[in-house]
């Protein structure tokens, strides 16, 4: 079985492989706007944050010119009477959109990475504008404006997330810890359980609520929860 220096090599060589092949398919066609993205997702993998950033923008530049041009060519169509050429256009613009929305979303990922905060939100809002259906666009921005102490918007955002998928831990791990914020304790331990009984072995809400129990001056829990997170994770002092 290869070390973990030989898989590395093998990842880094099947990278630079694919990035050969990407950049020929943009030769061929320079407005290819996912190769551009896989290419984005690659330098990031890679730690090239610059270039990732350069085709990330790429895509997105690409993705809008194409989608006025479907939104145009539906307008003309309709205008014209031929409803069912126009559906079909619509459809592909709102699948464009949606997939704008996905570039947008990995990019705001990037800004992330590089604590550019006010960045990672533009790009989040940009892309709920696309596609407003995303639970992980609206967690995301949710937990980048508790980052920026906006609490209240904060909230709404995670709130919204947990409407669109309220199976998912880390926006109840995350309300959990607003509401912790806002003194909320009751209700800020009921997110976190339920994050729990999703993810069992979820370490960082597993620390949360031993801190939360610390606050409601529930020592013996609180130290429950510490020797739980321990047994999962063993170097947590």
């Amino acid at each position: 079985m290869p070390n973990k220096q030989q898989q590395k090599e093998v990842v880094n060589t099947f990278s630079d492989k694919l990035i050969v092949h990407l950049v020929k398919a943009l030769e061929i066609n320079p407005e290819f706007s996912e190769a551009h993205c896989q290419l984005a997702l690659i330098y990031q993998e890679n730690g090239d944050y610059t270039s990732a950033e350069e085709h990330f923008q790429k895509a997105i530049k690409l993705d809008n010119k194409l989608i006025i041009e479907i939104e145009k060519r539906s307008v003309d169509l309709l205008q014209k009477f031929q409803f069912q050429n126009a559906k079909f256009q619509f459809r592909k613009a709102k699948e464009k959109r949606y997939q704008s929305a996905r570039v947008h979303f990995q990019l705001s990922s990037l800004y992330v990475i590089q604590q550019q905060l006010s960045r990672a939100k533009t790009c989040l809002e940009k892309s709920i504008e696309l596609n407003s259906l995303s639970p992980e666009a609206y967690r995301n921005l949710g937990i980048i404006l508790s980052q920026l102490k906006s609490y209240a918007a904060a909230r709404l955002h995670i709130e919204k997330a947990l409407d669109l998928n309220y199976g998912d831990c880390i926006s109840h791990l995350n309300l959990g810890i607003i509401m912790i914020q806002g003194k909320e304790y009751v209700d800020a331990e009921h997110h976190l359980l339920i994050a729990l009984d999703i993810n069992p072995k979820f370490v960082v809400c597993i620390l949360e609520m031993a801190h939360l129990q610390l606050l409601m001056k529930n020592k013996i829990e609180a130290k429950k929860y510490y020797q739980m997170a321990q047994e999962i994770s063993p170097d947590i002092k």
